[in-house]
């Protein structure tokens, strides 16, 4: 998403270069770029309100910076219209994503299951082959689930990153992960962490996922779906992988 609306300001801050001088009314966009403007800026609009709520401010000021030009909507920007327009959704992506780098609000006295560092070392990695916006999400909600004790959701989540990362590593399925990453005789600490997360971790998670109902039923404890150490090994291992990569 604020990659989206990087791309939409950088396209504003192109129109710049097509305004002309009309001598009677000064710099005006011609019809055709004014029309990409409207249209820019209304998608803009609506996915800023998507990430941060109909009444934000910038969606506000969005509008005002639109409006306050030559003819606003109706008869075309301003140049300084433009430039504002392009500046206020810039201003609108840092702040989508610092919200994303906070972490989400737990109850009192709750330990996150992801630690907030690892999803900020994930947001941190710069261009590479892989896009970690997911992940960093699943992460977040990992931490939702296991702080309201939503242990079944856990499991599922964490099964999700196990079948997500792989190609991080060169591999297609997390149990080549497990089994291969690293050599035969290397990273023995790593295997045996990525080695419980394939084989207890999925049986449990599998365990829930396909469960057909029955007449008694039993529900996961925190203890059963407890594999944050065994996780954060893993994210660990991704950061300083992609790290490398990005470098």
């Amino acid at each position: 998403m604020t990659a989206e609306l990087t791309k939409i300001a950088d396209e504003m801050a192109g129109l710049l270069g097509f305004f002309v001088d009309s001598r009677m009314s000064g710099l005006i966009l011609p019809s055709e770029h004014s029309s990409t403007f409207v249209a820019l800026a209304l998608e803009a609009k609506s996915m800023i309100e998507e990430q941060l709520g109909p009444a934000n401010s910038y969606s506000l000021n969005l509008i005002h910076a639109v409006n306050s030009g030559a003819g606003g909507f109706v008869d075309g920007p301003s140049y300084a219209s433009v430039d504002e327009t392009s500046k206020v959704i810039r201003a609108a992506v840092r702040t989508i994503e610092r919200k994303r780098v906070r972490p989400p609000a737990l109850p009192p006295g709750s330990t996150p299951y992801v630690d907030p560092a690892r999803i900020i070392a994930l947001q941190a990695i710069g261009k590479g082959p892989w896009d970690f916006t997911r992940l960093v999400e699943l992460c977040r909600e990992i931490n939702v689930t296991a702080a309201n004790r939503c242990h079944m959701s856990t499991a599922m989540l964490l099964r999700t990153i196990l079948n997500h990362v792989p190609p991080v590593f060169g591999f297609n399925a997390f149990a080549e992960v497990a089994n291969n990453y690293g050599g035969a005789k290397s990273q023995k600490s790593f295997k045996a962490s990525m080695q419980r997360l394939e084989g207890s971790l999925r049986n449990i998670a599998d365990m829930h996922l396909h469960s057909p109902i029955r007449a008694r039923e039993d529900v996961p404890t925190a203890v059963q779906v407890d594999f944050a150490a065994d996780l954060d090994v893993l994210l660990g291992e991704i950061i300083r992988t992609a790290g490398v990569q990005t470098a």
